[in-house]
């Protein structure tokens, strides 16, 4: 155990940042004040990240024990204790690269993205916010506070997505966001309760704290507990495997999976920035770490591994099959990053674990840079979002377009761009998931590869589609559509100024427009992240691929997250790691052949996408598809609705108004007509209380006259 009191300064440098914007930014209102403020803190916890990640003792990234920094202890009632500590190994190291990384580069696009806006010191302090949260989450030491950053980042979607607050669509989506987020937090509070209540710790590492020794949940389930059967009845058992599955329900709220998937695409309401930073690159990452985080829970709970991965399978094909229909260039995104962690689901259920994280990571790059991409091509459009009045950007924006061209590339899997490595170990893992997986024998491990293989080309073809529309073919800036145009596109900045309500929204183009390629300071972020998306899978390249891209230190990705990854005691799995790290030559050419065979798909799919949409870039696509398989009007009619007609015809107007109410109101009605009552007796005549009085008194003398002759008889 190392200690080092530099990563609290990672997570509160952002905080105090949030706190200056909202304290002294809101009254400079000053953009440079404001920008310098919010990017300066984020570059203090960037460069103490790497610094902690990489040459602090040996680097966190490369030592055998974690760093760890224990501020205060929180929480000791009896045996139950939870300290506000924090804790970098490999795994929580590379997040808080990435995520200070990327997040730092977002902050400097936004300066420029954000210029002219009225709240932009407030739309800085919630970034900063959030960054302070995410950090938190993934830097924290055991579960419980995981959780606060876990609820910290939903309070600032919440915030940044509504950030437009006198746009209806913005408000909509942010509740949206925020509620379905409450109902999978429901799953991580109720399963932390039960790691308690099996292991008597919620710890993340071996710690000794005041002279106490503080064991982990994960040490404790690998030295006390074993495999639990493959089964149904096993969810429900009260184990491991009902932990782990109450923990991957918190995981689709924040990682938008079936059925909790609906609210992020709706997400891109909020500013693009936004976009790129939460609903790309981190908080919604933050599902898979939480599996990754737990992954010795998992290996010993097969059946919660099983479910998700067909969930991630599922969920992947499900939002391509959308995305291929959008017109809105950042629903297509949004759509794909669904598809995308579907994809770090699927991975993880079959127990590659470390593949998982390796596409979390080129994702980050790539993703982030094509919503920068995006929110560029928005930018030089005059806030267009719709694709159907584009074309030809690439004549008026050469950067965006090269920069673009390859996140383009990297997400579709071409080699040797990012997404090529980690999506094909994905895919590789998955066909050969007996390997990998506890019990030995994957059920459908065919069939989820075959749905992996579509989505991949399903990724090329409406990647393509988009890229085409927007850079390619003849130039639609004034082109009329069909559709209402304020369901796919808004001016971001006017409509938060300048809208009413209940005004129906129109954003027109002037006629004598031309598109313009975006200031340096949005474009030099696109630039490293093309460089990124690029040449950042060369850390993860399989040991098959080596030495075809001429890389000696195979995987060095995978060697770095070995220490987080449990080291089961099951036989089927020791033996699965051993021949998996064997190398033998069949392994290795199976692999290099599903490699050029995804890369075989990915080429067909670019093509399909070019072809079909290079000469009629406005196709007409299947209705079901713009729908989005009408999924908002299925929960809304079945579930949204009737619970909404539920609480208000019943809960409400009948149990509350009708029977709380009424036994309320019904005592105090009663009381008042009693009082009216009595009220009556007092007329204001001395003759009436005198007469009262000798009424009194004669039934006194009565009463004492009746007893006294009834004791004398």
């Amino acid at each position: 155990m190392t200690e080092n009191n530099l990563l609290s300064l990672i997570i509160f440098a952002p905080l105090t940042g949030a706190v200056i914007n909202w304290l002294i930014g809101g009254r400079l209102k000053n953009e440079a004040f404001s920008g310098l403020v919010a990017c300066g803190s984020i570059l203090v916890s960037t460069i103490v990240a790497f610094y902690l990640a990489f040459v602090a003792n040996g680097g966190a990234l490369f030592i055998e024990h974690p760093v760890l920094d224990h501020i205060w202890t929180w929480i000791q009632v009896g045996s139950f204790r939870a300290d506000f500590a924090l804790g970098m190994d490999p795994l929580s190291g590379i997040y808080a690269c990435f995520i200070t990384f990327v997040g730092l580069l977002i902050h400097i696009f936004a300066t420029g993205y954000m210029h002219g806006d009225k709240g932009f010191y407030r739309f800085f302090a919630y970034l900063n916010l959030f960054m302070f949260a995410m950090l938190t989450l993934v830097l924290a030491d055991n579960y419980l506070l995981m959780f606060v950053g876990w609820e910290g980042v939903g309070l600032c979607s919440y915030l940044l997505i509504g950030y437009y607050t006198k746009k209806n669509e913005a408000r909509e989506a942010a509740k949206k966001a925020f509620v379905m987020n409450r109902i999978g937090d429901w799953g991580v509070l109720v399963g932390m309760f039960l790691i308690f209540t099996l292991t008597g710790t919620l710890s993340f590492f071996d710690k000794t704290v005041d002279g106490t020794q503080v064991q982990s949940v994960f040490s404790f389930v690998l030295a006390n507990m074993s495999v639990e059967p493959f089964t149904w009845g096993a969810i429900i058992a009260g184990g491991l495997t009902s932990v782990g599955m109450l923990l991957f329900v918190g995981a689709t709220g924040k990682s938008a999976q079936i059925p909790l998937l609906t609210w992020l695409p709706d997400a891109m309401a909020g500013p693009t920035p936004v976009s790129a930073l939460i609903h790309a690159a981190t908080m919604v990452t933050a599902g898979v770490y939480l599996v990754v985080r737990s992954n010795a829970i998992y290996q010993l709970a097969p059946t919660a591994m099983w479910i998700i991965a067909v969930i991630g399978a599922a969920t992947a094909i499900f939002a391509a099959s959308i995305a291929i229909a959008q017109n809105d260039i950042k629903k297509v995104l949004a759509y794909s990053t669904v598809s995308q962690l579907g994809f770090m689901f699927l991975a993880a259920g079959v127990g590659a674990f470390t593949v998982a994280i390796f596409h979390v990571m080129t994702h980050a790059f790539f993703k982030a840079l094509l919503f920068l991409g995006s929110g560029s091509v928005i930018h030089g459009m005059h806030h267009e979002q719709d694709m159907r009045r584009m074309g030809n950007l690439k004549k008026y924006m050469p950067i965006t377009f090269i920069t673009m061209a390859t996140g383009w590339l990297a997400i579709c899997g071409i080699p040797i761009w990012a997404g090529f490595f980690s999506k094909d170990e994905i895919l590789y893992k998955t066909f050969a998931a007996d390997k990998y997986f506890p019990a030995g024998k994957f059920p459908g491990e065919e069939i989820l590869w075959g749905i992996a293989v579509f989505t991949a080309i399903l990724t090329a073809v409406y990647m393509t589609r988009m890229m085409v529309m927007t850079f390619w073919g003849e130039e639609r800036f004034h082109h009329e559509i069909d559709a209402p145009h304020h369901d796919d596109t808004h001016d971001e900045h006017n409509d938060a100024q300048v809208h009413d309500d209940d005004e129906e929204e129109h954003h027109h183009i002037p006629h004598d427009f031309k598109p313009h390629e975006s200031p340096w300071v949005m474009t030099i972020p696109l630039i490293i992240l093309a460089f990124l998306s690029t040449a950042g899978g060369l850390v993860g390249v399989p040991y098959a691929m080596s030495s075809l891209v001429g890389v000696k230190n195979a995987n060095t990705f995978e060697h770095t997250l070995e220490p987080v990854i449990a080291e089961t005691r099951m036989e089927s799995a020791v033996a699965a790691r051993e021949n998996a790290k064997s190398h033998a030559p069949e392994v290795v050419q199976k692999e290099r052949l599903l490699a050029g065979l995804s890369v075989v798909m990915a080429v067909i799919g670019i093509a399909i996408g070019w072809f079909a949409f290079r000469n009629n870039p406005l196709r007409k696509m299947p209705k079901i598809l713009e729908q989005k398989w009408k999924l908002d009007e299925l929960y809304n009619g079945f579930i949204v609705d009737p619970i909404t007609r539920l609480s208000r015809e019943r809960l409400w107007k009948g149990f509350d108004l009708g029977f709380i109410d009424g036994i309320v109101n019904g005592i105090g009605g009663f009381v008042m007509e009693f009082g009216d009552l009595v009220r009556r007796t007092q007329v204001g005549f001395v003759r009436s209380y005198a007469a009262i009085i000798v009424i009194g008194a004669l039934a006194l003398v009565g009463y004492f006259i009746y007893y006294g002759l009834k004791l004398v008889g």
